[in-house]
């Protein structure tokens, strides 16, 4: 791991990984045409040979075992001068970095609350309604993603029973097994996909090839009751409630009347895992 500071204004502007002389190498390239003249570095750097002085290159770590280690110093050196400047530009450093280390958008700096979010601890099931719907998504979460771009993967489209649909009051958005989002919702905020909505146009190629016929369903409602109504289940796993190997792509589980039938026909009472009072 290395550091490039320029001796014209003392800041840091660039970190990164490198073997045998590749600390020296991009002074080098630019001196020999390797590096690209429209890079921010390539910049600083040609700025400091062409005032006759020479880039200061700074060895963080060394011995590091692999490839996989050095990235994540790399990240993790990143992340605390991040913390230290969101921007990355003050008195101290200035980086030049075109793209953040690898690894470090899923592993690298971020709040505690959004580590825990990002693994969740074990839902409560007390506090998990009657007549909701899990909804795993296509998507998966990220850090980032924002509660209207979660309710766009949520709302549709899914292959839904009519009937069971119209006593669905929650829609519970469970992307990677965790509570991210919940929306409340009446019998008559469901409607039939059709032109327009995400996903139609492949539909209709498989209707067309005779692969699927029933109608696929979303949900219009906006009512997001996430913090309002279910603040304690927000960031909480319901991993815990899946049968082993259920739920790896993108499903649907109903909490309602004909589930919890099913469940004391076959399981018994132990297996419903939430509150059949609270609606």
């Amino acid at each position: 791991m290395y550091a490039l500071r320029n001796p014209l204004d003392g800041r840091i502007f660039y970190i990164g990984k490198g073997v045998g002389s590749r600390v020296l190498a991009h002074a080098n390239g630019v001196l020999s045409g390797g590096d690209s003249a429209e890079t921010m570095k390539a910049q600083v750097i040609q700025s400091i040979l062409s005032a006759g002085k020479d880039v200061e290159a700074f060895i963080i770590q060394h011995g590091l075992d692999n490839d996989e280690h050095a990235f994540q110093t790399e990240s993790a050196l990143y992340g605390l001068l991040a913390l230290l400047d969101g921007g990355l530009d003050n008195g101290r450093f200035s980086l030049t970095n075109i793209v953040s280390p690898p690894g470090f958008e899923e592993f690298g700096l971020r709040s505690v609350d959004d580590v825990l979010a990002q693994y969740g601890a074990p839902a409560d099931g007390s506090l998990i309604p009657h007549n909701s719907l899990f909804i795993k998504p296509t998507e998966t979460w990220r850090k980032g993603m924002s509660r209207d771009e979660l309710w766009r993967y949520t709302r549709g489209w899914w292959p839904l029973n009519i009937q069971r649909m119209r006593s669905i009051r929650y829609v519970i958005s469970v992307p990677n097994f965790v509570v991210r989002g919940v929306w409340e919702v009446s019998a008559e905020d469901w409607r039939h996909q059709g032109p327009g909505d995400n996903g139609w146009d492949s539909i209709l190629e498989k209707r067309a090839a005779g692969r699927e016929n029933s109608p696929r369903w979303g949900f219009g409602s906006f009512n997001d009751v996430t913090e309002s109504k279910f603040g304690e289940l927000l960031n909480k796993s319901v991993e815990h409630f899946y049968k082993a190997g259920q739920g790896k792509r993108p499903s649907v589980i109903y909490l309602d009347d004909s589930k919890l039938k099913h469940l004391l026909k076959t399981s018994g009472s132990e297996a419903i895992f939430w509150n059949r009072n609270l609606r």
